[in-house]
């Protein structure tokens, strides 16, 4: 887990460039290290460039291409101990993360407030583990 010295590096993954740069702003206002990428293909590659831990991915669940269930099925393959926290407006992808135990959707839009505590109740769990 990150320390105050070394904040938690979120990676973001999300289609829209404005919500992700508000986004972006918003935990790093809170001092978290983010890389970002504007799609499941970018963001794996932005992965695979960073040196350091992930200690969580927060992802938009419907991008094209390669969608947010696929991506950290990816991405947990290389970095199983990186948390997962999924993004999305639409009401049938609660249905997809139904099958996955222990997934935690945040509804969009929401408020800085709310992304934040579900960021941290993300990296409170793997903590917990």
């Amino acid at each position: 887990m990150a320390s105050d010295a070394n904040p938690a590096t979120i990676l973001l993954v999300d289609d829209d460039d404005s919500l992700r740069r508000f986004i972006r702003h918003v935990l790093a206002g809170q001092g978290f290290q983010v890389v970002e990428a504007g799609n499941g293909a970018e963001a794996l590659k932005a992965a695979s460039e960073h040196a350091g831990p992930i200690h969580l991915l927060l992802t938009d669940v419907i991008m094209p291409r390669i969608n947010g269930l696929v991506l950290a099925d990816l991405l947990l393959r290389d970095r199983p101990d990186t948390r997962v926290l999924y993004l999305s407006g639409y009401v049938e992808s609660s249905m997809l993360l139904a099958r996955r135990p222990g997934s935690i959707l945040l509804q969009k839009p929401c408020t800085p407030d709310c992304l934040i505590a579900a960021v941290h109740h993300a990296l409170d769990l793997k903590k917990q583990q």
